[in-house]
């Protein structure tokens, strides 16, 4: 097996594998790793992987917070049912235990996970007043913050409870994250015909994320060339509203479901922050909704 790069992760269970500066120091003390969950396939692996340790409060990671109530709730009930280990730092770097979600109650605005086996976590865990939660779910880093745990039990099962998180950071593996809109309620992008001009050409929106689009195009009918600056487009994205963009075509491909037509990628260009928690917003929207859904049979 070739070299990996300094901080891909291996493929080895539930613990972490990651060759990151700070877990080497850990091992190397003879100390335990933070858990995270089972990493891609190296194959996949990109430059931006993530480290299993709380990211600081940080305005550029603000695009990334969730605020909905509900959808947080959501998120850790899954994370509960997959049984996935979470990582709860309290105090520092080097002072964490690993725990698991046993129930999340919206009514009661709750959380409770499973106690520590060893009595100096839990000591350190109901003394804290700062705690930190990480997990790794479906290649996704989540983390939020608890100001204090209290002591609880489940069915005979020691246990503790924190107050549900009103924000809840998720960062991807891949810089952003890219949906395939539904074709129930079609996303499009109004380009418009020629520079400058008042007539725009409605293109079907194949997927998105707050880096760009893949769009369906015809030749016969209006052409993206590779290397096109496009500016003054409006996605027209449902639930959310119009959102201007500019963008440049980066590849175009004939696209496997119509021969006519032809898949463009696009990247955005001058994103504006309005823009792009409107893009965001409309990512998370879909990829809950999808999620949602019922899984046919075969």
């Amino acid at each position: 097996m070739p070299d990996l790069p300094p901080e891909a992760p291996v493929q080895r269970g539930n613990l972490c594998r990651v060759r990151h500066p700070r877990c080497v120091e850990m091992r190397r003390l003879g100390g335990g790793v933070p858990a995270v969950a089972p990493a891609p396939n190296m194959l996949n692996w990109h430059p931006m992987q993530l480290h299993p340790f709380p990211e600081p409060d940080a305005p550029e990671l603000e695009h990334f917070m969730l605020y909905s109530r509900g959808e947080i709730a959501a998120i850790l009930a899954r994370v509960g049912r997959e049984r996935t280990l979470v990582t709860v730092y309290t105090g520092g770097e080097s002072e964490f235990c690993i725990t698991t979600i046993l129930g999340v109650d919206a009514d009661f605005d709750e959380v409770t996970l499973d106690m520590p086996v060893a009595g100096p976590a839990q000591q350190r865990l109901l003394a804290a007043r700062d705690l930190v939660f990480v997990v790794f779910f479906e290649n996704v880093k989540i983390q939020f913050r608890a100001p204090l745990a209290q002591a609880s039990g489940v069915e005979g099962r020691a246990a503790f409870r924190v107050r549900l998180p009103s924000q809840m950071l998720r960062l991807q593996r891949r810089e952003y994250f890219r949906v395939r809109t539904p074709a129930t309620s079609q996303a499009t992008c109004l380009v418009p015909t020629a520079s400058g001009a008042s007539r725009y050409e409605s293109l079907r929106l194949l997927n998105i994320s707050v880096g760009g689009v893949a769009v369906l195009s015809y030749p016969s009918l209006f052409e993206l060339p590779v290397g096109e600056i496009v500016r003054n487009c409006f996605l027209d994205l449902p639930g959310v509203g119009p959102v201007n963009v500019s963008f440049q075509v980066v590849n175009v491909y004939e696209d496997d479901g119509d021969s006519d037509g032809r898949r463009c990628g696009c990247q955005f260009i001058d994103l504006t922050p309005q823009a792009r928690m409107m893009v965001q917003r409309y990512v998370n929207r879909v990829e809950m909704e999808q999620r949602r859904a019922p899984v046919s049979a075969p």
